[in-house]
């Protein structure tokens, strides 16, 4: 249970100096605390289950409220909580896994307009599909067998059929795999060499073409591979750029208003968030870095303060601290104070989970093996919601 003393703001002189452009007198930009910053009160705290690691968001009944579905590695299970719109939740269901399950994808991978969900058992050599119900419920797991030690997966419709495919990150083979979607079972298609020990694959368009591509992080080498779709089920690979060490989550947007996708990726051996501007043609180049507490893990990208801009929010797990960063859509970011929770958040999610108009964030503490809930003010501040 959460003390009082595990909530606190705190001032810091972090700044992010563009490599592209310059704000104010040396290129500095500091901004403070927005009101309606982090209070000490009661929170949102739901028990999932030991060592989760990822997290994913979506209406699994159907009431327009975002949901939350997070797996628990080490109790081999995967937990969908049904938010009740008031910040916290009204079920907590888990579901067996295989072992050691450490990603979570959802979609609609049968076609039946109803959110489906599929986790990544790293510890095995398997993947396991749940078909919702639409009313919150999911079906007994089905295996996706042959798929060695898969450590991140994300949904995406390779071939333009209308189905929702899957792709798969191996580390330790070094290779991202294509799952064809067959009516809600699945073959491997393609595999794809990319760097040593890959982790966690993005989706994002790229080269403007409407056609989803993937960005994979590498954690031997410190890189991301680029892979462009081309819609007929295979990929181009692009080539690699260098990120910084020990890439993790990844969020993509639009940070100059050039209308090409970014990206931004949290690098636990950099202590920071990389910005990569994109030129529109598939390729990436440093744009800048955000300085963050020590060991950032999770990243999100949302409007949190309703100007229009995307905003950044990442978790830095050993110094237990959120960051924020107030995109001006230009490249440039205001760096918020951080706020002190004394938690190791592994993964973030943000939503409208109060159905209040802004932006929330919902965290995976890995030392709670719980989810932690946070309510936006809009400004780019966030609290702990009441208990009810």
């Amino acid at each position: 249970m959460l003390t009082p003393g595990h909530w606190q703001s705190k001032m810091t002189s972090r700044v992010f100096v563009p490599l592209r452009v310059l704000f104010f007198v040396g290129g500095i930009l500091i901004a403070p605390l927005p009101s309606g910053g982090l209070r000490q009160t009661s929170s949102q705290i739901e028990t999932i289950g030991r060592v989760p690691h990822a997290i994913a968001v979506g209406d699994f009944n159907g009431d327009g409220i975002p949901d939350v579905a997070v797996p628990a590695a080490a109790e081999r299970k995967v937990a969908v909580l049904l938010s009740n719109g008031k910040g916290g939740f009204a079920s907590n269901h888990s579901y067996a896994t295989g072992i050691g399950p450490s990603w979570v994808e959802i979609g609609d991978f049968n076609g039946d307009g109803k959110l489906d969900l599929v986790t990544a058992n790293t510890g095995g050599g398997d993947l396991s599909l749940y078909l919702g119900d639409g009313m919150g419920k999911l079906s007994k797991a089905r295996d996706i067998m042959n798929v060695p030690g898969p450590a991140s997966a994300v949904a995406l419709d390779v071939n333009r059929d209308g189905q929702l495919d899957l792709a798969i990150t191996q580390p330790k083979e070094s290779r991202l795999i294509i799952l064809q979607n067959l009516g809600g079972s699945f073959k491997p298609s393609a595999t794809y060499e990319v760097g040593r020990a890959p982790h966690i694959v993005t989706k994002v368009d790229l080269n403007r073409d409407g056609i989803a591509d993937l960005v994979v992080g590498t954690f031997a080498r410190h890189m991301l591979s680029i892979l462009l779709g081309k819609g007929d089920g295979t990929f181009r690979v692009a080539g690699e750029i260098q990120v910084g060490r020990f890439p993790h989550y990844a969020a993509a947007g639009d940070w100059n208003g050039d209308g090409h996708q970014d990206l931004a990726v949290a690098c636990a051996g950099e202590d920071a968030v990389i910005l990569l501007q994109g030129d529109g043609t598939g390729m990436l180049r440093k744009m800048g870095t955000l300085p963050m507490g020590n060991n950032p893990h999770g990243l999100v990208a949302a409007d949190f303060n309703g100007d229009g801009f995307l905003d950044l929010a990442g978790s830095a797990r050993t110094a237990g601290e959120i960051s924020v960063f107030l995109g001006d859509g230009k490249g440039g970011f205001t760096v918020v104070a951080p706020l002190r929770i004394n938690q190791d958040i592994i993964a973030l999610a943000a939503n409208d989970f109060d159905r209040d108009g802004k932006m929330d964030l919902a965290l995976v503490s890995a030392s709670h093996t719980s989810v932690v809930m946070l309510r936006g003010d809009g400004k780019g501040g966030f609290s702990p919601f009441a208990a009810k």
